[in-house]
């Protein structure tokens, strides 16, 4: 199906379309406990492998281009996101982190994907083409991510303790 692909960047597709199905999976499933943090382990490990494979790939420009930074920022974001879940302690606000960092991975993988089916499938004719494509792509599936990410982030520890403490403030007025 895939024209000259090699085993790098087989490594690569592989483990990133593994990442797509097992982010899916964290989004459905409840946060927290053992499956949680094994799924999410399986995430980074893939996204790790993907990323350092995505930066030996070089067979659309001959050499090191844009996305390759869009694989190092991914990578940015995994090393952002599991750093304050391996902290001892954690630090405040530690889940808030981990789910922006988790989730911009994550969104950036699809915008990553998008942009493989729209450069594959589309016939564009020129680079400037493609490279627009790729540009308009990422940022329809960023802006979309940003409007889920935002709508569905956690409750930070700190405005959960000024509620706790405003509650209870009011219950004792009553």
């Amino acid at each position: 199906m895939i024209a000259n692909l090699t085993p790098t960047g087989a490594i690569h597709t592989v483990l990133a379309a593994s990442g797509i199905v097992i982010g899916l999976i964290q989004l459905w499933r409840p946060k927290g406990g053992a499956i949680h943090r094994a799924v999410g382990y399986a995430f980074v490990y893939a996204m790790l492998i993907a990323d350092g494979a995505a930066m030996l790939v070089f067979q659309f420009t001959g050499t090191f281009n844009i996305l390759h930074l869009g694989a190092l920022a991914n990578l940015v974001c995994i090393i952002f996101a599991i750093v304050p879940v391996l902290r001892s302690p954690r630090p405040a606000n530690w889940k808030l982190q981990h789910y922006y960092w988790i989730s911009w991975s994550y969104a950036g993988l699809l915008a990553a994907a998008a942009t493989e089916f729209v450069v594959r499938t589309i016939h564009l004719p020129t680079r400037e083409q493609a490279w627009m494509a790729t540009a308009a792509t990422s940022m329809g599936v960023s802006a979309v991510a940003w409007f889920i990410i935002n709508r569905n982030r956690p409750v930070s520890d700190a405005r959960q303790d000024r509620t706790d403490v405003t509650m209870q403030h009011e219950s004792a007025r009553s």
